[in-house]
């Protein structure tokens, strides 16, 4: 009976600590603060980092988490990380500072020296020369170099909220946008500090929430609140197609916040707020298009294996979608996350999501795949390092 007993309890013992293995996940890491509009990026020596409003995380390969940097109050972090060749973080405030933090969590400077208070900066994206572009809800589109001197900025008169998008010449494209307004907006290509075409949306909103993409055929991918996707010509701004994904509301807001990714082929896909996912050719005709009945504000992550992940804002649930349409769906692993998902060269996918409304509490969740990043823009900001530049 005794040996009976004993071997239960072995039994049990072993299925218990087997119970992760049947986890969806690979690991989850749990931090204070929220991380409902914080995407994560790749830095190095396997490090991910992400940033709630106060604080900047530094996640290890097993899930474990350091606070490497926190801002004192009056000042939050207003932007995604985008990390250099070096392991660098660059991060923006909404004290309109652009901040550059060595992997240790050091400031090693900031531009400008003090905080301004009057406005936020927002996602930068880095050159192949190291270079920093940036833009702010001032209006201001700036360059910067990787020892905090300015290079160039060019001015706008609107908001924005864009990650830049870099050519290989150093061409920076972006869109504007006014909070509330519904008139028409911008998109701009600028070059040391000159614009090199303007481009005008077609239809009343508030304008570009969304980051744009670039193809190998020398064309530019953006939508827009007004619910369209534009493909340009990156050389002169000459509108190639448009197609309108989102329905018109009153108002003119048709809402697309997530940006478009572009896959092997140079198919691009991409969500509407109302959750519908599209595929679209490189002639600008839909291929397929799948509901996935929630809200979406991310960005999809393409892989290899012929699938798109991208992340739910109600319960933070991962859709992965197949190249034909079809939808798998893991579990809610929160509240709400507007996080775009990002996946390493390993084939390891990254998310961040909040655990109570409130924001008190958020989780990083690691995945490992069976593919790794496809596509000359399969994800947001390009690259895992989010640099969002061809150069």
């Amino acid at each position: 009976m005794r040996r009976l007993l004993f071997l239960s309890s072995v039994v049990l013992f072993l299925l218990s600590g087997c119970l992760p293995i049947f986890s969806p996940w690979s690991w989850t890491s749990r931090v204070r603060g929220s991380f409902q509009f914080s995407s994560p990026a790749m830095g190095g020596e396997g490090i991910v980092y992400a940033a709630t409003q106060e604080d900047l995380y530094a996640f290890t390969q097993t899930g474990k988490s350091t606070s490497i940097y926190g801002l004192g109050s009056g000042e939050w972090f207003g932007s995604n990380p985008s990390t250099d060749e070096y392991g660098n973080i660059y991060i923006g405030t909404t004290g309109g500072r652009l901040l550059k933090i060595s992997p240790e969590g050091l400031l090693l400077w900031s531009f400008p020296s003090q905080p301004s208070g009057n406005y936020t900066v927002r996602d930068t994206s880095i050159d192949g020369e190291g270079n920093l572009y940036f833009g702010t809800t001032g209006g201001t589109l700036y360059c910067v170099s990787p020892e905090g001197v300015e290079l160039w900025r060019y001015d706008t008169g609107e908001e924005i909220w864009s990650k830049p998008a870099i050519g290989e010449d150093g061409t920076a494209f972006f869109g504007t946008l006014v909070t509330g307004g519904s008139e028409t907006h911008n998109f701009f290509a600028v070059k040391d500090g000159q614009p090199l075409w303007i481009f005008e949306t077609e239809d009343p909103s508030v304008g570009f929430y969304s980051s744009p993409a670039l193809d190998e055929g020398g064309n530019v991918y953006v939508a827009c609140h007004d619910g369209y996707l534009y493909c340009l010509d990156t050389l002169d701004g000459t509108l190639n197609w448009s197609l309108r994904l989102a329905p018109a509301k009153p108002g003119g807001d048709s809402g697309i916040a997530s940006s478009p990714v572009i896959g092997p082929y140079g198919t691009a896909y991409l969500c509407t707020n109302e959750g519908t996912f599209y595929a679209v050719s490189p002639a600008g005709s839909i291929l397929w298009t799948v509901s996935l009945g929630t809200t979406i504000f991310s960005t999809p992550v393409l892989s290899s294996e012929g699938l798109a992940y991208v992340v739910g804002w109600d319960d933070s649930r991962l859709y992965i979608v197949d190249h034909d349409g079809g939808v798998a769906k893991r579990s809610s692993m929160g509240h709400n996350s507007a996080c775009s998902s990002l996946m390493t060269d390993d084939g390891t996918l990254y998310f961040t999501t909040t655990l109570v409304d409130i924001g008190t509490w958020s989780q990083l969740v690691s995945l490992e795949t069976g593919g790794i990043p496809a596509g000359l823009w399969p994800m947001y900001g390009m690259d895992q390092r989010r640099t969002g530049s061809l150069d």
